[in-house]
């Protein structure tokens, strides 16, 4: 059984890295970074959120990759959607029957806060003349009961890079939803953070492998990017 089971492990490796290698090239035209929940909150050192992510977004520089990633694609063509959560206000999930446990602790701590410094973008990644901004999510997926997909096919884009925070909830969340509409998916690890190394790991070195068209890092997504600037010119 433990051979069987080896060989199978193998086989599925193998054809794992088959797909992985027919997997990297990105149409031009057809190519978009998505950007999960970039506020203050999170990635601000006076958010607060930011001394629960500080440890996972310091570790792997997310908030610089973050910033080189979305740099990257302004310079060479590719354009940047914002998929953002909603601003909390009083009373705004009285209309929900079961409260989600992130529910709980946004009306705890009022993170979001509308019109607050911490439901603002964090300021290196401010949205840009041009870009794409959905509607609000209001639990985890980017997609969920917002406009992000209709303004993606209205721009003909099947290829989606999502960033973000946090790794093993609106990101994850995000990319799982973009697999059942049928995108292609590429997440990368370290421009992404979350609560814990554990939390975090989850995500990137588990759930990711099962789930995206690909996995990647920040260096060899911008080198894909830059080749799309490349042909773009």
């Amino acid at each position: 059984m433990n051979v069987c089971r080896k060989v199978l492990y193998q086989r599925q490796k193998r054809l794992r890295g088959l797909y992985i290698m027919l997997s990297q090239t990105y149409p031009l035209g057809s190519t978009a970074i998505v950007i999960v929940d970039p506020y203050n909150d999170f990635m601000s050192c006076r958010g607060k959120l930011w001394p629960f992510l500080r440890k996972v977004s310091l570790k792997y520089s997310v908030r610089e990759n973050l910033k080189r990633i979305v740099a990257a694609g302004r310079e060479n063509g590719v354009p940047i959607a914002y998929a953002p959560h909603r601003h909390y206000v009083s009373g705004q999930f009285s209309g929900r029957k079961y409260l989600h446990p992130s529910h709980v602790g946004i009306q705890l701590t009022r993170v979001f806060d509308e019109g607050k410094f911490g439901s603002r973008f964090y300021d290196p990644l401010l949205p840009q003349q041009g870009d794409l901004i959905s509607s609000y999510h209001t639990c985890s997926s980017g997609f969920a009961e917002t406009d992000l997909h209709e303004q993606l096919r209205l721009r003909d884009i099947s290829h989606i890079i999502i960033i973000g925070y946090t790794s093993n909830t609106c990101v994850e969340a995000t990319a799982r939803s973009a697999v059942d509409l049928d995108y292609h998916v590429t997440l990368v690890t370290d421009a992404v953070a979350s609560w814990s190394p554990e939390d975090h790991y989850a995500a990137i070195g588990v759930n990711y492998n099962e789930l995206a068209s690909l996995v990647t890092s920040t260096s060899n997504i911008i080198k894909d990017i830059q080749t799309l600037g490349q042909d773009h010119v």
